[in-house]
């Protein structure tokens, strides 16, 4: 099936998009987004409609759909601030708007387009096999001699033939090669080093009413950790869409593109509350840090403040990123005066293994645990 719209064809069988004359280089699963948008234009096509055509059902998150979405409008000459051709309708979905004539490939059809040297060829046998067939008549009247004039005009038709394809090919080719050269170049997005996600916290409580506590414990730690200067938070929204759910973590960080998870869970006593937090390495599925933290209902701020800081002081550790972790590690721990000066010549004396130690450069020895 083809689709024409505006300057655009989109041939859903040889999986190609052109504008004009050139073909626009697009991902398979742009490719797959605009085809559906265009089979669904007569409706509404929502997020979840989306997710489950494009990517099997999937979780997947919101900044994905929209970096597949961007994708699109720029690949056929739309975009998110003109919506000409894809339009975006607030709590209802996308609607491709554009007006589209649609045609099918009949056989004999794509056979002329797919394959025009071989026609050529075949055309140029046949009259070459006319031709032969009346020199053969002449051939019997004027003997030899003629026999071997036909042999060398036949050589001659036939390179002549030849020539003419090789003129084809490499005009082709030459083309395309511009065409590619003229493609900007796609530059693959930079993972921030400090990217994370914090998983929906568990609650310890047979309550189920105290499910929601435990929610808003995550969810504050979401806000405060987005705060923090060059640091990639993934979503409140997102991250709970994996609650009470098995996971896979290493599929998590490819999924969501970052490199760690936040875990954790909730015990409530009264006015007395304990937070249990892990910090995992998507890459490896392993937790590099664990604590435990106590505090009351009255200073929850201060304990939530605490735990915010504590994570960005083990993963700056982690990173040897010694400056921005001695600001947080000061705070998480309290240090001031002559702790935090002894603080900073530990860190500048040592480096952080990733496994809860601190080892001195070029030795095996345990030194201390930050925890």
């Amino acid at each position: 099936m083809r689709y024409f719209f505006e300057d655009c064809a989109l041939d859903t069988e040889r999986r190609e998009l052109r504008r004009g004359p050139d073909v626009v280089p697009t991902a398979p699963q742009v490719l797959d987004l605009l085809e559906h948008l265009i089979r669904s234009r007569d409706r509404f096509v929502s997020k979840d409609d989306l997710v489950n055509a494009i990517w099997n059902g999937r979780i997947i998150s919101d900044a994905a759909l929209t970096t597949r979405l961007n994708a699109v409008r720029r690949a056929i000459g739309d975009s998110g601030q003109q919506q000409r051709l894809i339009k975006t309708f607030p709590r209802k979905g996308f609607r491709f708007v554009g007006a589209v004539h649609d045609e099918d490939r009949r056989p004999g059809t794509a056979a002329a387009v797919t394959v025009p040297i071989t026609s050529a060829i075949v055309v140029g046998e046949r009259r070459s096999a006319g031709w032969l067939e009346d020199l053969r008549g002449r051939l019997k009247l004027v003997g030899s001699v003629l026999a071997s004039v036909a042999a060398i005009g036949a050589i001659a038709g036939g390179l002549a033939g030849y020539w003419n394809v090789w003129k084809t090919v490499r005009t082709d080719a030459k083309r395309e090669a511009q065409n590619i050269q003229g493609q900007p170049t796609v530059r693959p997005e930079i993972v921030p080093r400090l990217s994370l996600v914090v998983l929906p916290f568990a609650s310890l409580d047979d309550d189920p009413a105290q499910d929601s506590f435990a929610d808003s414990i995550s969810t504050d730690l979401t806000a405060e950790l987005a705060r923090t200067p060059a640091t990639f938070v993934v979503g409140r929204d997102t991250a709970f869409t994996y609650k009470k759910k098995p996971i896979d973590l290493q599929q998590l960080g490819t999924d969501l593109g970052i490199l760690w998870a936040v875990r954790g869970a909730v015990r409530r006593n009264g006015d007395q509350v304990r937070v249990n937090v892990s910090l995992t390495d998507l890459q490896t599925a392993r937790d590099i840090w664990s604590d435990r933290f106590d505090g009351d209902l009255a200073n929850l701020a201060v304990l939530q403040d605490t735990i915010t800081a504590r994570l960005l002081c083990v993963a700056h550790l982690h990173l040897r990123q010694y400056a921005e972790a001695l600001q947080q590690c000061s705070r998480s721990l309290n240090m001031t005066g002559a702790d935090f000066q002894a603080y900073m010549s530990l860190i500048s004396a040592y480096g952080w293994t990733g496994q809860g130690e601190w080892t001195r450069e070029g030795t095996e020895t345990a030194a201390e645990d930050t925890s």
